[in-house]
């Protein structure tokens, strides 16, 4: 029960995060508290008993990063999208074209129009 707790009052922070904190640290006892003794001492602890003794939790980014990849589709997998997507596009055109043909039919009688750019004449006028 304390070490649940414990977990919600302790900061969290990736292991980068921590790294850095513990160099700085490793610094500041060096360099401005002259302490080089206590400097090599915090420089030679492991990164997860620094952590323990700042009552820091250490979280692991590493599984999150590989679940991302994960979901990364591959170039077959993108091939596979197009292919179905160029075939619904090609049933919805198809669709398409039947409206068109059901709303504006190829009309036979538009033959039989008068056409302007068309001749009828065959030289014979009769002239009375």
């Amino acid at each position: 029960m304390t070490d649940i707790l414990l977990s919600l009052v302790m900061k969290s922070l990736t292991r980068a995060q921590l790294e850095s904190r513990k160099a700085k640290a490793v610094w500041f006892t060096r360099d401005v508290r002259g302490d080089s003794n206590r400097a090599d001492e915090i420089e030679a602890e492991s990164l997860e008993d620094y952590a323990q003794q700042r009552k820091i939790a250490l979280i692991n980014t590493s599984k999150r990063r590989h679940a991302i990849m994960a979901k990364t589709p591959t170039k077959a997998d993108l091939q596979q999208q197009i292919d179905d997507l160029q075939d619904e596009n090609q049933d919805l055109q198809d669709q398409l074209d039947a409206v068109a043909d059901i709303v504006a039919p190829a009309d036979d009688e538009e033959d039989d129009e008068y056409d302007p750019d068309f001749d009828d004449s065959t030289g014979d006028e009769d002239q009375d």
